[in-house]
């Protein structure tokens, strides 16, 4: 029996399955109205139906933009006040970071001139300088003493 899938059945099923399930394959719209009307519908029909009715599904999805120009001009406004106040902040911050850094550069400099101006800094200076010397010196001789006796003659 040769039974004829009426348009509005197959665009119906479609239907019904995209706002049940959301995603639909074509394959799931043939095996659905196998299981309803007992004939699936010749593929390239039911695809098509498939395809236009998908294709209506997203276009109704799609997010519409305002057509009022008025709505459009006072979003754009706001944008680009939003945009010159984050500026604005920006600016701001970078210049107290920039004040803090010289703060703190000052504060560091004056302290060093304080501790280059004591009486004995340059003579400790010195002295620490020569026994990490001797120090340094005493280490490489006790580490070539201990490889000559680890060594085999």
């Amino acid at each position: 029996m040769n039974r004829r899938l009426l348009d509005r059945h197959i665009r119906g099923t479609c239907r019904e399955l995209l706002a049940a399930g959301g995603r639909v394959s074509g394959r799931a719209l043939r095996r659905t109205l196998r299981e309803r009307f007992g004939a699936a519908g010749k593929t390239e029909r039911v695809f098509q139906i498939w395809r236009e009715e998908t294709a209506v599904k997203a276009e109704a999805a799609r997010p519409q933009l305002p057509t009022d120009i008025a709505e459009l001009q006072r979003r754009l406004l706001a944008a680009e006040q939003s945009a010159a106040e984050t500026l604005a902040r920006a600016e701001r911050a970078e210049l107290r970071e920039q004040a803090h850094q010289e703060r703190w550069a000052l504060e560091i400099d004056r302290l060093r001139q304080e501790a280059r101006a004591q009486p004995k800094y340059a003579a400790e200076n010195r002295a620490l300088q020569d026994r990490v010397l001797r120090l340094t010196v005493e280490l490489h001789a006790a580490r070539q003493l201990m490889v000559s006796k680890d060594s085999p003659r």
